[in-house]
């Protein structure tokens, strides 16, 4: 990925991450279809099970520049990203059900998943991943200027 802006990264990233995930959703779908599970449960429960997946590895590789700041932050972090794979599945089907006699399924479902996939980056990028707010303090040129004004005193 060299010659890639921080930002172009990230989104590719991103995207590697949703292939895994989606991968192991498909994986999970088959495997319980297969020993005779009914396919919409299989599919949610897969979707469930790859959005826990999804949680961790964009954690620890998409937004990795953006550390937790304990466990209140990590916990309003999965609370937020569960939020927000639900919004996006919304979107999906939102999106599918308004389209699919128009243009077909695979294309309604295309551009469902295209657009609850914009959905859960922004929100990632910008709410759920923000990174750790810094307290406000004083100005490191206002701390140096208090030593030195302490050490002239004594």
């Amino acid at each position: 990925m060299r010659g890639l802006s921080h930002g172009q990264k990230r989104i590719g990233i991103f995207a590697a991450v949703g292939a895994a995930c989606f991968g192991a959703q498909l994986a999970l779908l088959t495997a319980m279809a297969h020993l005779g599970a009914d396919r919409p449960i299989a599919n949610a429960i897969g979707f469930a099970i790859s959005a826990q997946l999804n949680f961790l590895l964009s954690s620890k590789l998409t937004w990795r520049d953006r550390p937790v700041s304990g466990r209140r932050d990590a916990g309003a972090r999965w609370l937020g990203y569960n939020a927000t794979a639900l919004v996006s599945l919304g979107v999906n089907t939102a999106v599918f059900t308004l389209v699919y006699q128009a243009i077909g399924t695979t294309p309604a479902a295309a551009l469902g998943v295209v657009l609850g996939t914009c959905v859960v980056y922004l929100t990632c990028n910008l709410l759920v991943f923000r990174g750790v707010r810094q307290a406000p303090g004083p100005e490191p040129q206002a701390v140096l200027a208090t030593e030195t004004d302490q050490a002239v005193a004594r």
